[in-house]
């Protein structure tokens, strides 16, 4: 309603400017003057209704906003939303912290292993060259070293199959002697 105002004083203003110009022309002292104020007072009041109406505008939209940002509904939804992604939050942390749990146990695992593997290739390597001293003067000399050589062979691949039908052999050998 008020932007009609305002047009309808905009066009008043320019039919008062057009009709200053016709006065003009007419030669009325005076009247091209009145005209040309009136002309510009409707202007300025057509121009400051439509600067009001927007700021009244303006500043309702602002009140409306700021309402509807502390409504109960609105701030259940913005709690809502906090909830949901603090929940994907602690979800995507189990997540992680199990990744890190498996990796270090595996880690521990494999390193456990390691050294298990390395302790039992020790023990075997006392039995077998306790074995292999005892068979020394015993075995033709390229079946020894053919043990030797399969020994160094299993040390150098960490092969603790190897090693142990390697023992075996030995012990056999030893048995049948």
């Amino acid at each position: 309603m008020i932007i009609k105002i305002a047009l309808i004083l905009l066009l008043i203003a320019l039919a008062l400017f057009l009709s200053d110009d016709f006065l003009i022309e007419l030669s009325i002292p005076k009247a091209p003057e009145l005209v040309t104020q009136l002309g510009l007072i409707a202007l300025f009041i057509a121009f400051s209704m439509i600067f009001i109406s927007g700021l009244i505008h303006i500043f309702s939209l602002i009140i409306q906003s700021l309402l509807n940002y502390f409504s109960a509904h609105e701030r259940i939804r913005r709690r809502l939303l906090f909830i949901e992604a603090k929940q994907l939050q602690l979800k995507q942390l189990f997540f992680f912290k199990a990744r890190q749990i498996n990796y270090v146990h595996e880690t521990n695992k494999s390193r456990l292993l390691t050294q298990d593997n390395k302790r039992q290739i020790k023990a075997l390597l006392i039995i077998i060259d306790k074995d292999l001293i005892l068979l020394k003067g015993r075995l033709p000399k390229s079946v020894y070293l053919d043990l030797i050589k399969a020994r160094k062979h299993f040390i150098n691949d960490q092969n603790l199959d190897g090693l142990l039908e390697l023992q075996q052999t030995i012990a056999n050998h030893v048995l049948i002697k």
